[in-house]
């Protein structure tokens, strides 16, 4: 039961209740969707994401015409096809969003991308970052994410390119270290390194009301690297939807990446793509049985029913 009155100082005529019902906890995301489709910018990045976002294929097939055009002479992705050199982060970002949306990228192209992020984390391919911080390991684990996606076996030794301790890491490196376990089982100390990834995760969740976030916030804000708390809300979902351990938690977490929006959308374009990959993932494995029954709201002499088919 929710109390309702109208405000002594109401306008007439102005203002009023509106009740909305929805079969599944993230309904169709309306906010997401009229974000993407008014926004104005037009990188490489973006175009891919806003794709993926609004589950559109032939926006997505546009972009992927033009990925010759934004391979650098090593086959890392460039923002701008006048840039000289490409983005590591950038590279790694494609093809796991990609993946996970189930969204193709051209073979070719996909070969040269992960050819050029394995290059990257033998030290073949050196690419500086924007940032005025060490995040080289950040970078090169982003990169081990996304080639832990490959059929080609994943090399172990590329992990003695990296300082592995991830309770110093930022989230989004947690997150991606937590995926690499959970697809490379025959890793070295595989049990103990996946179980302690999921304590640290745990131990950083933060729940404020109905928002989730995390202690590390105030750092784990990577501009330059596309990573922001909602990115990470959004990927941690991906990530967990179908850990046993997480099962019980999974609404409780759904309900904290939504209430991380503002204005009916998540802050970048990248956690906007996530959070649609998430979101339709937690769907298709938590949401699968039909809504029956009714749901009615009464105010002031007037009810709102509706029977669910």
């Amino acid at each position: 039961r929710m109390p309702v009155q109208r405000p002594a100082d109401a306008i007439a005529g102005r203002g009023g209740v509106n009740v909305q019902v929805q079969a599944k906890l993230a309904g169709e995301l309306p906010g997401v969707r009229d974000c993407l489709r008014r926004y104005p910018f037009t990188c490489f990045e973006q175009r891919a994401s806003i794709a993926i976002g609004l589950r559109d294929q032939a926006r997505w097939n546009a972009a992927m015409a033009t990925l010759p055009d934004h391979l650098d002479r090593d086959g890392l992705v460039k923002f701008w096809p006048v840039m000289r050199d490409g983005d590591d982060a950038l590279t790694s970002y494609l093809l796991s969003v990609a993946a996970e949306a189930g969204f193709a990228i051209p073979e070719r192209e996909r070969a040269r991308m992960e050819q050029a992020l394995v290059a990257f984390v033998e030290g073949r391919v050196v690419r500086f970052s924007a940032m005025p911080t060490a995040d080289l390991s950040i970078r090169r684990i982003a990169a081990l994410e996304a080639l832990s996606r490959r059929a080609e076996p994943f090399n172990a030794k590329w992990l003695d390119s990296i300082a592995l301790e991830p309770n110093l890491w930022p989230t989004s490196a947690v997150i991606d270290w937590y995926l690499i376990l959970k697809r490379q089982p025959k890793l070295p100390r595989h049990d103990e390194r996946i179980k302690a990834a999921e304590q640290i995760l745990r131990a950083r969740l933060n729940f404020q009301g109905t928002t989730m976030g995390f202690s590390t916030e105030k750092t784990d804000a990577l501009w330059c690297l596309m990573i922001s708390a909602d990115s990470n809300a959004n990927k941690l979902l991906v990530a967990l939807n179908d850990a046993p351990a997480w099962k019980d938690d999974m609404p409780r977490l759904v309900r904290g990446a939504l209430g991380r929006m503002q204005r009916g959308h998540w802050n970048t374009t990248v956690a906007n793509a996530w959070g649609v990959v998430a979101l339709a993932k937690f769907s298709a494995r938590f949401e699968t049985a039909p809504v029956t029954g009714a749901t009615s709201a009464a105010l002031a002499g007037q009810t709102f029913t509706h029977a669910w088919q």
